[in-house]
């Protein structure tokens, strides 16, 4: 085209194109899901109380917005604990109409799941998937079985389901993007491995000023401030009086 004398400009608005495309392109390159790592924390930095009650800590505006981006991805991870806990549906609802529910997927390495937990009983179209470890029962697993779930028996590392490797299988699975919910040993693990690629903090007006709550990430940090994950290309939205702090992590050093 140059050549004919025809002007040519690349690049026009590249970063913009790509954020519109970002989980396609992350998937199309590297075969797994762009993930996203939600999670809810009062102004003092936590996800849940000492005896791991948390609703609310956000708005209901907050949450409407939540399931508006459940109707967005693949699929939404959270670890057995936040089943436990809170007996999640883990679907998209959104006012005035069902949304499309995503792909639930469940980290449960040693198979602890309630059999009468929501998110394995209901009417939704979309699936469930159980994540356990590779040297689960069998006689454990047929008692789980029924329609609607699926189970993915996962390698492990340092006793617990292999990140890496569960990336992989959801990238087969064609989950292309994907939205990590908790809880926070989940999230630790995710963001420990560099799994995370985008992050959605929403920072309510609580204060539970105590040192015995649950955290938004549990296990093994940096031992010095300069080794933390860094977070770019920050935007900020308001949901009532709640802060919501969009940004993407900063693997460049």
């Amino acid at each position: 085209m140059r050549k004919r004398g025809i002007e040519v400009k690349s690049g026009v608005l590249e970063s913009e194109c790509r954020r519109l495309n970002e989980a396609f392109i992350k998937f199309v390159i590297t075969g797994r899901p762009f993930v996203i790592a939600k999670s809810a924390l009062t102004m003092d930095g936590w996800s849940a109380t000492s005896t791991g009650h948390s609703k609310w800590i956000t708005s209901e505006q907050s949450r409407r917005f939540v399931h508006r981006l459940r109707e967005r991805v693949d699929g939404v991870m959270v670890g057995v604990g936040t089943v436990i806990a809170d007996d999640p549906l883990l679907t998209a609802r959104i006012r005035n109409k069902h949304g499309r529910d995503p792909l639930r997927i469940i980290v449960d390495t040693h198979l602890r799941i309630p059999h009468n937990a929501r998110v394995l009983n209901h009417d939704s179209d979309s699936e469930t998937m159980l994540v356990v470890g590779e040297n689960t029962e069998t006689g454990l697993l047929k008692e789980i079985e029924r329609e609607g779930i699926s189970i993915f028996l996962c390698p492990l590392k340092d006793g617990v389901v292999d990140m890496n490797v569960l990336m992989d299988e959801l990238g087969k699975r064609s989950v292309t993007s994907l939205m990590v919910e908790g809880g926070a040993s989940v999230m630790g693990s995710m963001i420990r491995e560099r799994l995370i690629d985008k992050f959605y903090i929403f920072k309510a007006p609580r204060i539970l000023g105590g040192e015995d709550g649950f955290p938004m990430a549990r296990g093994v940090g940096p031992e010095r401030m300069d080794k933390a994950l860094k977070i770019k290309d920050i935007k900020t939205r308001r949901f009532g009086n709640d802060i919501l702090v969009i940004g993407y992590a900063d693997y460049s050093r």
